[in-house]
């Protein structure tokens, strides 16, 4: 019994398998012929746009031919318009020529006319003018005469004045021999003069030579008091001080250690300015130097500032231990005076100095 009712449902299957077939079947087919139809429609449609495309192309071709036919007569009517200009220019200036040579013509005759009436005129005129000129030419006589009398008084004050050049003119021979006598004594003066020169020469090199001799005791007695510091050199007839031993940076405060080595450079002061005469007048100059990099903060707007201002601090200590007001002398020189012309760490550490010289005022 129950192989009978399996064999039963395998044979229901396939009624429903093949109607599902049919109806895909029938499905494809239909959606291939509506397909179908839309392509025929669409390529109907697209073969009526071609057609009108076309047509449009032709109808654009022809209106560029009309509008190239219409720019070629305007370009003609416009060369006929600057030609009938042209034409009108030279008619107008033909017209102008014929009204100013009527106009000639007129004046012409109406002068003419004028001239055949004013002769009548003229004759009157001109015997009116007869006698006005005889009335004028009495007049000219008696202004003649007048003249005659003024160049007559010229010619005597003429004659005076040659008197008065002759007499100058001698006074001035007078006067240039008295010029020659004075240019031999100037002459004479300034022989003497130079004389004086010299030997006013000779005693300033005695001066500045006992000056150097004075400079070179100093520069020794700084040399033995440094000892074997590299730092502090000397060049000439002064020593440097690098500003690190007596400022710190953008400052013009003395430190300890640069207050120290000025007390010593007071006291070689003190000692020579016992030794030198009274009649030779010296100072100590310190000059106040800078590198070339800029500075500005609220002391100081520039280089010339801090370096006058660290010149005269020191002139102030040295007054302070003993060294006399008018025998110190501060300058400035900012960055203006270098050792070394370059832009190294080198050359600005040995720009950055005070130099110190024994000098005559």
């Amino acid at each position: 019994m129950r192989h009978a009712t399996k064999k039963f449902n395998q044979l229901n299957i396939w009624p429903g398998f093949v109607d599902i077939l049919a109806t895909l079947l029938i499905v494809t087919i239909f959606t291939i012929l509506i397909s179908g139809i839309a392509q025929m429609y669409f390529n109907d449609v697209i073969g009526k746009k071609k057609s009108e495309i076309s047509e449009l192309d032709i109808k654009i071709s022809k209106i560029a031919e009309e509008l190239s036919l219409k720019e070629d007569n305007i370009k003609k009517l416009k060369n006929l318009n600057l030609n009938l200009k042209s034409s009108l220019t030279e008619k107008e200036k033909l017209v102008k020529t014929l009204e100013t040579n009527f106009k000639k013509n007129e004046l012409r005759l109406n002068l003419e006319k004028e001239k055949n009436f004013s002769l009548t005129k003229n004759n009157n005129e001109l015997i009116n003018e007869v006698k006005k000129q005889n009335k004028n030419i009495d007049l000219y006589k008696s202004e003649i005469l007048e003249k005659e009398k003024k160049i007559m008084n010229n010619e005597t004050n003429i004659f005076t004045l040659e008197k008065n050049v002759n007499e100058l003119k001698k006074q001035i021979i007078s006067l240039s021999e008295l010029l020659n006598q004075a240019e031999k004594e100037d002459k004479k003066n300034k022989v003497r003069i130079e004389n004086l020169g010299k030997k006013l020469n000779l005693a300033l090199a005695g001066k500045v030579q006992e000056l150097s001799e004075y400079q070179s005791i100093f520069l020794r007695k700084i040399k033995e008091s440094i000892g074997t510091r590299r730092d502090i050199i000397i060049s000439g007839d002064r020593f440097i001080f690098p500003s690190e031993i007596l400022f710190s940076s953008a400052s013009d405060e003395i430190e300890v250690k640069g207050m120290n080595e000025l007390k010593m450079v007071a006291k070689k002061i003190k000692e020579i300015s016992d030794i030198i005469p009274k009649e030779i007048d010296w100072v100590l100059r310190i000059d106040g130097h800078t590198d070339v990099r800029p500075i500005k903060n609220k002391k100081f707007n520039s280089n010339w500032h801090l370096s006058s201002s660290r010149a005269i601090k020191i002139v102030n200590f040295l007054i302070s231990e003993g060294i006399p007001s008018y025998r110190l002398v501060a300058a400035g020189f900012g960055e203006f005076h270098p050792i070394l012309d370059k832009n190294t760490d080198e050359a600005y550490r040995k720009n950055r100095r005070i130099e110190i010289k024994l000098t005559n005022r």
